[in-house]
């Protein structure tokens, strides 16, 4: 029997154990890359390191550089002189020192350290760009056991309220982009003379746009204090809206009195 003959008697067992093998392995690594949250790890599996273990690496137990950032341990050694020993980051080797990179503090060697759950939403979000950027320029080398990941690799509790956490940040960030576009913040200023001052143009809050607006107060529920926003005074109904005392509804600038 030809080879030609073979191929085409034997077609669909062939291509049905292919498939299954595709399959195996897609499974296989979908599974491995979702432990990381797409975060690349060099090797086949992922390793699990123990806080004590990875404490070895610290270019004297172990001549590798490695420290954990949420978890993920990347492999920092090509950066030694910013991470070596008497380096500025040096603090950030060995361990998961996670919540160091948003509040600075560097003398941390409290269990505390890699917890992130209780700062503010733009915290978590510069936290996750500094994720991103140790994604970006070194090779994640394992996951560390223990507030974000189990010894198995697993997300704990911990990192799936954090996920929750991070997902309602981002859609409150969005909003507030999109609310931003429609009630751009104002211009402000203060002088000894006048006192505070608000005004709108095209370009106030940053937002460029093809109309000015007026001054109004935006109340937001949760927020303590209203903030100055440019509305157009046709689309200006909103019962979260509020004109400034003595200040004509038709004026683009407004002088507050202060309180």
């Amino acid at each position: 029997m030809s080879l030609k003959s073979f191929l085409r008697k034997h077609l669909k067992i062939i291509v049905t154990i292919a498939v299954t093998i595709v399959a195996i392995l897609c499974r296989k690594y979908i599974s491995y890359f979702s432990l990381i949250d797409e975060v690349k790890v060099e090797n086949k599996s992922v390793p699990i390191f123990s806080p004590d273990q990875l404490k070895k690496y610290n270019g004297i137990d172990e001549s590798n550089l490695y420290l954990a950032v949420m978890g993920v341990i990347f492999d920092v050694t090509q950066s030694e002189k910013h991470y070596g020993k008497g380096a500025p980051y040096n603090y950030f080797v060995g361990k998961d020192g996670s919540r160091g990179f948003v509040t600075g503090k560097f003398k941390d060697e409290s269990e505390e350290k890699d917890h992130i759950l209780d700062l503010t939403c733009n915290e978590l979000l510069t936290m996750l760009d500094w994720r991103k950027t140790f994604r970006e320029k070194y090779p994640a080398v394992g996951l560390l056991a223990g507030r974000y990941y189990d010894k198995y690799g697993k997300d704990t509790n911990y990192l799936k309220v954090l996920k929750e956490r991070v997902q309602k940040c981002k859609e409150d960030k969005d909003r507030a982009k999109k609310e931003e576009a429609i009630y751009p913040p104002c211009n402000i200023s203060w002088s000894e003379d006048e006192g505070s001052k608000v005004w709108c143009t095209k370009s106030s809050g940053g937002v460029i746009r093809n109309w000015v607006g007026v001054p109004r107060q935006l109340f937001t529920p949760g927020d303590e204090k209203p903030r100055c926003v440019c509305i157009q005074l046709d689309k200006g109904n909103s019962s979260q809206l509020k004109k400034y005392d003595g200040c004509p509804d038709t004026s683009e600038e407004c002088l507050v009195q202060d309180t």
